[in-house]
């Protein structure tokens, strides 16, 4: 064996030894994915006939302790209805954003399929059919982008927390994530590219590659128009000088070299955005009017008839929606016990409504959020800190984002969220006060108890869970000092048993794990 090849094989045990437990969470998730992804291929053929094929919509009810649990994962059939006739428009060589493409004829029937994602998501459908794997090979690339997700977030939080276990443990609650699963690997619903190419970004831009995490972000906005919005921290960051190598520490009350405006950088970045977007946009650019419109207008917004009655189940749900719910909440107790609690007057829920649709409540949120972002500090000797606010900034605005979206939404939508809730579970991985986060239990039930919620109760009240869980965030720092007081009474409980025992008791490595694990907020 030569001394390169030696090299080679020392430099791929020493790899494999530094980041064992992330290749072992991908080995067991490939596993567990495989199989989901096999179910949903049995179920799918199984189903109606094209373009009406679907795989199980997510719909059922359990007994539990004598009550019926109803629960509605809100599964569509958009995989072969929108999905599979956009890839096989392109393939026969017709243009998107023409009326020509948005309508498919099946035997005597003509079905409306409106196009109005940004081309690179078509591209990838039409990739897709094209693989001899037919009728799954978008769903296989759905899934294949959810898969690699996993990669950047494990980048993502062992940066943050400087602990490749912590980061393990992120990607772990992402892969194993029960709304990931779902409406990822089963449902192949059409978040996961636009997710994977955001968190990669962000990678990249945390690993110094300026140039390349931009354009990842861009082409994460290529795929689904939500990134556009995930670009505001990016436009922060990019108004600011590039990181050093070897930064030094300025002088308190100084301002450090990295918190310095680069206009010229900054414009020199937006030349290379809009050259790399033309080019992917170039075959449509003809009528740039037309495309502009399907871009940007052609979505269109929410705007609900009656805010006395729920909308039916193929209209998206706004934040008004909720207060319907709860109406109807209140009607039943009323009924129920023979009581008149107040109903939520229909004004305040049409202000809501049309509050939400003209964008209202989402600037009120945004516009602040943007502003915190350009404010933050950069010191290039405190990167951590700096990237862990932008993160936290950036999930406050997704949520918000989806709580106020003039379009409204639908559940699977919320398949952003769960990289944030994967990187930053805990306060700690916010405020990061320490040079390396630990390990905490609640980095693994906090991800995968969001995404539960958001995921079993119905359509019409879980925007209610995830208005709680934006309150959590936004009060992290008076949660953490409760978590912090369950820590302090778990350890000492553990330390009075510790002492009336005896250490020698207690297995060195058993007691090593108890510890290990012991709450961190």
């Amino acid at each position: 064996m030569t001394m390169n090849s030696k090299n080679r094989v020392d430099f791929v045990k020493q790899l494999i030894h530094s980041h064992q437990l992330f290749i072992l969470v991908l080995i067991i998730a490939a596993i567990v994915w495989s199989y989901v992804f096999s179910l949903a291929t049995t179920d799918f053929i199984t189903g109606d006939t094209q373009p009406f094929r679907a795989v199980w919509s997510g719909f059922g009810q359990v007994d539990l302790f004598g009550f019926t649990v109803n629960f509605n994962f809100e599964g569509y059939l958009d995989y072969d209805y929108y999905y599979y006739s956009w890839g096989h428009q392109f393939l026969n060589g017709i243009t998107p954003y023409t009326d020509t493409f948005n309508s498919i004829q099946i035997g005597e029937f003509v079905y409306n399929t409106p196009y109005f994602l940004p081309p690179l998501y078509v591209y990838m459908c039409a990739l897709g059919v094209a693989l001899p794997i037919d009728p799954f090979g978008i769903g296989f690339l759905i899934s294949l982008f959810g898969f690699l997700t996993a990669i950047p977030i494990y980048g993502i939080s062992t940066f943050l927390s400087q602990n490749p276990r912590v980061g393990a443990i992120a990607a772990a609650t992402y892969l194993f994530n029960p709304l990931v699963l779902y409406h990822t690997v089963f449902e192949w619903l059409n978040p996961a590219p636009f997710v994977f190419f955001a968190m990669l970004s962000f990678f990249l831009l945390m690993r110094g590659n300026r140039l390349s995490g931009t354009l990842a972000m861009v082409t994460s906005a290529l795929f689904k128009q939500t990134a556009f919005f995930l670009a505001l921290p990016l436009l922060a960051y990019l108004l600011r000088k590039s990181p050093v190598d070897n930064p030094v520490p300025t002088a308190e009350g100084e301002k450090p070299d990295g918190d310095e405006l680069d206009v010229r950088g900054f414009a020199k970045m937006a030349m290379y955005v809009i050259v790399f977007a033309v080019a992917i946009s170039l075959p449509f650019l003809t009528d740039i009017g037309n495309y502009i419109y399907y871009i940007f207008q052609r979505p269109g917004g929410f705007l609900l008839d009656d805010v006395s009655v729920l909308p039916n189940v193929s209209q998206p749900i706004s934040f008004a929606v909720l207060l319907i719910s709860l109406n109807l909440v209140i009607q039943n107790i009323n009924t129920t016990l023979g009581i008149s609690l107040p109903e939520i007057p229909e004004s305040i829920i049409q202000g809501v409504n049309l509050g939400t649709y003209y964008t209202v409540f989402f600037l009120l949120a945004m516009i602040p959020l943007l502003l915190l972002m350009l404010v933050q500090v950069k010191d290039d000797t405190k990167l951590r800190q700096y990237w862990s606010k932008m993160m936290f900034l950036t999930l406050i605005l997704m949520m918000c984002l989806h709580l106020f979206s003039p379009r409204g939404i639908f559940k699977y939508y919320c398949v952003a969220l769960i990289p944030f809730f994967s990187i930053l579970p805990v306060s700690k991985m916010i405020t990061q006060q320490s040079e390396k986060t630990k390990l905490s239990i609640f980095m693994i039930l906090n991800p995968i108890i969001f995404g539960v919620i958001l995921l079993f109760p119905s359509r019409y009240i879980y925007l209610a869970y995830l208005l709680l869980i934006l309150v959590s965030y936004l009060l992290h720092k008076q949660f953490s000092i409760v978590l912090g007081l369950a820590t302090n009474g778990l350890q000492g409980a553990f330390n009075n048993f510790r002492m009336k025992f005896g250490e020698s008791s207690i297995d060195p490595v058993i007691q090593g794990d108890i510890e290990k694990i012991l709450p961190n907020s």
